[in-house]
């Protein structure tokens, strides 16, 4: 038993030897760079902050609660996603025509004075 008692405490006496070593190289680098990113993100934290304030600053000039902005913006994204659901059809149609008559798209959507842009 002692034998187990003299390993365990070479054994706490290296562990905290190493833990002593690893203090002396808490000043290292990575320490800066702990220090680096505390402060990054206190700065990131007053970037919202000062975001969220001139959005409540601009909600409150345009007389809107923010349940009514959001509502806002997803009846706009609803209709953006109906748009595009037409526009895809209507894509589908020119490419069908376009190759019942043999002709490129392009040469479809110039027939139809639409612009391939659109």
């Amino acid at each position: 038993m002692d034998d187990d008692n003299e390993t365990r405490a070479k054994t706490a006496e290296e562990a905290g030897a190493v833990l002593d070593e690893a203090r002396v190289f808490d000043d290292s680098p990575e320490k800066e760079q702990r220090a680096e990113l505390a402060a990054t993100i206190a700065t990131l934290k007053g970037d919202l902050e000062a975001q969220t304030k001139a959005r409540d600053a601009l909600l409150a000039k345009c007389s809107l609660t923010m349940e009514r902005a959001r509502q806002l913006t997803d009846e706009h994204i609803d209709r953006l996603h109906r748009y595009n659901d037409i526009k895809d059809a209507g894509q589908m149609l020119f490419g069908k025509l376009a190759e019942l008559k043999g002709k490129t798209v392009k040469g479809i959507y110039k027939e139809y004075s639409v612009n391939i842009e659109d």
